[in-house]
């Protein structure tokens, strides 16, 4: 963790995303001059987890110090015809979010969705308050373009490029994708 904190600082990142339990130790060691922020993920990696335990893991996180709280969606309700109830979720917990002015991120794990649903729940999220829509799936710079579209400008998307070219990582920037996201992002 100190060794992804060290990077962040180094190289003046966005911003650094790391297991809830580790937000409060590393929100003690963040140092005055960092601007980027710290988030976590509160449902990794399905969202399965009832709300409630979403709920009191978001507050701890907000407490502990995170300013970013990346919600992953939860597929098995959205599946089960429960999408109603996912939005619901994700108001309730966006709400929680916001009253602390933090940001709030709905992350979707693309591997179950065909477009028709990945539109409809990126809808729902957006309709429900996210400031961001973050898209977990392999990196595909044609299929990264087309989900931009989808999203109004008002709201942030964030995608996972760890095998994306540096040309590949501009062409997203150009198209006004606001973070590019990596999960083993060592620099020399």
């Amino acid at each position: 963790m100190y060794a992804a904190l060290n990077q962040v600082q180094h190289h003046n990142l966005a911003a650094l995303f790391v297991p809830p339990f580790w937000v409060k130790k590393l929100h003690r060691d963040w140092g005055v001059g960092n601007t980027a922020t710290l988030g976590t993920i509160i449902g990794y990696p399905y969202g399965y987890q009832r709300t409630e335990v979403k709920q009191l893991e978001t507050e701890l996180a907000l407490k502990d110090g995170a300013t970013d709280i990346e919600l992953m969606l939860n597929t098995s309700a959205w599946f089960s015809n429960q999408n109603n109830w996912v939005k619901i979720e994700i108001a309730k917990l966006g709400k929680i979010v916001h009253q602390q002015e933090a940001f709030f991120t709905v992350a979707i794990n693309t591997c179950h969705f065909d477009t028709t649903n990945l539109q409809q729940a990126i809808k729902d999220a957006i309709d429900a308050g996210a400031d961001y829509i973050k898209i977990y799936q392999p990196f595909n710079l044609a299929q990264s373009l087309a989900i931009k579209q989808w999203i109004p400008d008002k709201v942030g998307l964030k995608l996972c490029a760890d095998i994306a070219t540096k040309n590949q990582m501009q062409k997203l920037v150009d198209a006004g994708i606001e973070r590019l996201c990596m999960t083993d992002f060592l620099l020399e």
